[in-house]
């Protein structure tokens, strides 16, 4: 029995740049002209892929511990100012008089020790985090990250005292059911890197706070962000690392990032970077596309002009994947087609709506594998 064809299921979403791009994609792909029925025999992704538009992904653009798991990690908002706008010195300015980037940036955990930066950061294939009209992301942007905090099976329970080791200004709050905000550490402004201390906090194995950390970056040259938290008692002395400040002070941002005397020694009293494992996506965020599993490739990837501004496009994977296709115009649009979330191996994808003569489109496809695994095809030109 046919439950619908994969033409009538084609649809486009107008998106950002690619360069802001993909974590783990390879550059391999497919081909055969096939309908692409989808029978009731056909098994789906357990998830659906056009959740999160994979051109429109940054994964851990400031590095991170590695791959996450389906819900793990953080995501965040960019936010970034224009060239003709004022410079503001507090992170609510920016978020509030900034241009908020259609791009979903997802980190495995924050742990960013003081270090140069007047080249940007980058995404994982080597690219540039970009503002929506191309330009490379050095200063005056902010990131508003959500995420949901709780111990892991390795912490101990009890209190626990807040932090944030920034450069420029960040602030973390908890957010309760009802949407209340409780300000939890305050470390906003321009300054080099500083460690803001906060509120203490009872942690349990069934506590879990729903987060919001608000971060900026204002003039270029250094960057640093480390959340962090130790257990604390009544033995426990005040910090006197609290308020103290220099790109110096915790890390030799010429020298690797490696540790100072005072951070370490702040270790020793029991602090911690918040870790991966304690870092979970809220609900609304349905899921993780940066992890990683199997990728598929793709092979005899092909472009038809069947005339009529038609393009069909053809690929083989090795196993059973999805199907997308991200077609660009020569003005730099780009568009995305929706999946049906179909795992297939020959996959066809008809475009027959946007397409006009006299005009040169670049197409590229996508499969995703039921494990997560990602790859993007080699890039064809055609002139219509």
């Amino acid at each position: 029995m046919f439950l619908f064809n994969h033409k009538d299921k084609i649809k486009k979403v107008i998106v950002c740049t690619l360069a802001v791009g993909l974590a783990a994609c390879s550059q391999q792909i497919v081909e055969e002209p096939v309908d692409n029925p989808v029978t009731s025999a056909q098994a789906f992704h357990d998830l659906d892929v056009n959740t999160h538009a994979l051109n429109k992904v940054v994964c851990d653009p400031m590095g991170g511990s590695g791959n996450p798991s389906l819900h793990s990690g953080l995501i965040a908002e960019l936010f970034y100012l224009e060239s003709d706008q004022p410079r503001y010195n507090n992170v609510q300015s920016y978020i509030d008089e900034g241009t908020q980037s259609s791009q979903k940036l997802f980190f495995s955990d924050l742990n960013v020790p003081t270090r140069m930066f007047d080249t940007g950061f980058p995404a994982e294939t080597g690219q540039l985090v970009q503002n929506d009209e191309g330009d490379d992301l050095i200063e005056y942007f902010a990131l508003r990250f959500k995420s949901v905090l709780q111990l892991s099976p390795e912490d101990m329970e009890g209190e626990y005292e807040l932090a944030l080791l920034s450069d420029d200004g960040s602030i973390l709050r908890f957010i309760n059911i009802d949407g209340e905000e409780q300000l939890v550490v305050d470390n906003d402004g321009d300054h080099p890197t500083r460690m803001g201390c906060g509120e203490t906090v009872h942690f349990d194995y069934d506590t879990s706070f729903d987060v919001r950390l608000d971060y900026y970056q204002g003039p270029r040259y250094h960057i640093s962000l480390i959340p962090m938290w130790r257990r604390v008692d009544q033995s426990t002395t005040p910090e006197k690392e609290c308020g103290k400040q220099g790109n110096n002070r915790f890390f030799d941002f010429n020298n690797g990032s490696s540790e100072q005397p005072s951070y370490v020694d702040m270790l020793l009293r029991g602090w911690r970077p918040i870790a991966a494992e304690n870092w979970h996506l809220p609900p609304s965020s349905v899921f993780n596309p940066c992890v990683e599993g199997t990728n598929p490739i793709i092979s005899n990837f092909s472009v038809t002009d069947i005339g009529e501004a038609v393009a069909i496009i053809n690929w083989t994977t090795d196993i059973p994947a999805t199907s997308q296709v991200l077609w660009t115009t020569s003005d730099g649009t780009e568009t995305m087609t929706v999946s049906d979330n179909v795992l297939r191996t020959e996959h066809q994808i008809v475009i027959d709506d946007g397409i006009e003569f006299d005009q040169t489109y670049t197409f590229q496809g996508l499969s995703i594998s039921g494990d997560m695994g990602k790859t993007f095809s080699r890039v064809l030109e055609e002139e219509f």
